[in-house]
């Protein structure tokens, strides 16, 4: 996976935001990037069986490199911690939030 600034920066903020809050308002701590263009439409895409035991289906979606949506497929990962959830990548409002872990 290639890092991009774009994407250094997000990550760099979320990372902020993750270690700035208390662990009760973790939850809610939120990065969104401000995007003009709304993403093309979504592909969709059928989870095949899990690889091992706790894999999480991570959907395919857009997400924003060097000025453009590029089409990341759907994936299986492994939760970083116990009761993680995935929160999926979403565009609202001309605002792109990536995808994230949250408790």
């Amino acid at each position: 996976m290639k890092i991009t600034p774009l994407r250094t920066l997000a990550l760099a903020g979320a990372a902020f935001a993750f270690l700035s809050v208390t662990p009760n308002q973790a939850s809610a701590a939120e990065v969104s990037i401000r995007i003009g263009t709304p993403p093309p439409p979504v592909v969709v895409e059928r989870p095949w069986a899990p690889p091992y035991r706790g894999a999480v289906w991570i959907a395919g979606h857009h997400e924003w490199i060097r000025g453009q949506w590029v089409w990341v497929g759907g994936y299986y990962a492994y939760p970083p911690y116990r009761g993680a959830v995935w929160v999926s990548a979403r565009y609202r409002h001309g605002y792109y939030y990536p995808g994230h872990w949250a408790r």
